[in-house]
């Protein structure tokens, strides 16, 4: 029965993906923490993620930051030596990581590290070698979220209303602007009060980009969803969710969260754009390091320079991966629509500070 020992930090997904790759059946699962993770339920919403039964699951609750303490509570748990023990180091601080590594070395066990992003597990004891990630292996959005404490509450199915999503985009393309639309603009005024109002005012587009990224990606329903709404599960709000996203989906075990918006308006001032961008920065920066932000926008974005500059330097500050304006949609398709341009900003922004 092999025992699969994670080192349990802030970041969810390595150990995540770790014990979906290497459980088995018969699994025993140990979880090196500390006080302060156990605090914030890191270890917990982990098990519960992956549906552990807390029977085959224990603790072993260290001080991470004295290395001679560690190597006293590490011996006092008095471990089998029976056992088979797959070891991820990727967890914890250096401390966590040296000291585990140094205690099971005289076990029967394999140790492994994975640097975020990496497609393959470094197999440093019994003998140093790859280990490809399972390209099979696939994280649903519920088990991401719920690793990181969160639960999704609602989200919208996907539908087609009249006219469907991707006549709309069309239509808009082809006049290239919201306002321009006539079934959009009639739904705008404030008069109408028909019941395809939100559909028409912004609905459609998420289910647009719904459909796009789904077919796009390859991905399973269980990693996409529109119009999330989530709920700390510690939460004790009185409402149904705590915040609301247009678009999250996985691909790769990466998080992808974006915000959809359609503005009638002709010229939108700049805090139109940052406000969602704000949003998007400050409501995802729970959900690890590799989630990525986008902002998807269907309107008439300023072209003045200075403002233009400021949304620039707004976008590499919060971290946004790119704003996909209507040209975008235009010019691309499927993935190219996600390109990254964060490191393209940062160059331009590089080059006029050298430029002073």
């Amino acid at each position: 029965m092999p025992h699969l020992l994670s080192i349990i930090s802030d970041q969810a997904v390595p150990n995540l993906h770790f014990i979906k790759q290497f459980q088995q059946p018969d699994s025993f699962f140990l979880f090196v923490t500390t006080q302060e993770m156990e605090e914030k339920n890191v270890t917990r919403n982990l098990m519960e993620s992956l549906r552990l039964d807390p029977k085959k699951c224990r603790k072993v609750l260290i001080d991470a930051s004295d290395a001679s303490l560690i190597q006293l509570q590490l011996v006092k748990e008095k471990f089998s030596e029976n056992e088979k023990y797959l070891i991820n180091l990727t967890g914890g601080n250096k401390l966590m990581s040296q000291m585990v590594y140094q205690h099971f070395q005289k076990y029967d066990a394999s140790m492994f590290y994975a640097p975020i992003g990496s497609s393959s597990y470094q197999q440093l004891l019994p003998e140093v070698k790859q280990i490809p990630k399972n390209p099979e292996i696939a994280i649903s959005l519920f088990e991401y979220l719920e690793s990181y404490g969160f639960a999704i509450e609602s989200s919208l199915d996907y539908y087609e209303g009249v006219p469907k999503p991707e006549i709309l985009m069309k239509k808009l393309l082809l006049e290239g602007h919201p306002s321009r639309v006539p079934v959009i603009a009639r739904a705008s005024k404030q008069e109408y009060k028909d019941p395809d109002k939100n559909y028409l005012m912004g609905t459609w587009f998420e289910l647009h980009c719904y459909k796009v990224f789904k077919e796009a990606f390859g991905l399973d329903e269980s990693q996409i969803a529109c119009n999330v709404g989530i709920r700390r599960k510690d939460s004790t709000s009185p409402y149904e969710h705590d915040n609301e996203f247009d678009l999250m989906f996985i691909f790769q075990n990466d998080l992808y969260v974006m915000e959809c918006k359609v503005y009638p308006a002709e010229n939108l001032k700049t805090d139109k754009i940052s406000g969602p961008m704000f949003k998007l920065a400050s409501l995802t920066k729970n959900f690890g390091l590799k989630c990525k932000k986008y902002l998807a926008i269907l309107g008439g974005i300023t072209q003045d320079p200075q403002a233009r500059t400021q949304l620039e330097n707004l976008q590499v500050n919060l971290g946004i991966e790119k704003i996909l304006e209507i040209e975008d949609f235009n010019t691309y398709s499927g993935r190219e629509l996600m390109s990254n341009n964060i490191n393209e900003k940062l160059d331009l922004l590089l080059t006029k500070f050298n430029q002073k």
